[in-house]
């Protein structure tokens, strides 16, 4: 199995909704508050989720989450 996606899915977007979800990233803001104390599967976790929820449509805030995945994920497979 390869190595978890630890970069953080900030676009610079911060809005959230009533229920604290960003509407830009899809991280709660627990979630983005402790970001550097999650272990890298939790991390690895949240990406899937928010991929899943946020990253999946065509908007400019869905296009740049993918975008920034795919950038840490090739600078992950890069530096292997």
């Amino acid at each position: 199995m390869s190595e978890p996606i630890t970069k953080k899915p900030c676009i610079d977007l911060c809005d959230f909704n009533k229920y604290q979800i960003c509407k830009a990233c899809g991280r709660t803001h627990e979630e983005k508050k402790s970001w550097k104390r999650l272990s890298p599967e939790q991390k690895q976790a949240v990406w899937h989720r928010i991929l899943a929820s946020h990253g999946s449509g065509a908007s400019k805030e869905s296009k740049a989450l993918r975008a920034l995945y795919r950038k840490a994920e090739k600078k992950r497979k890069d530096s292997q």
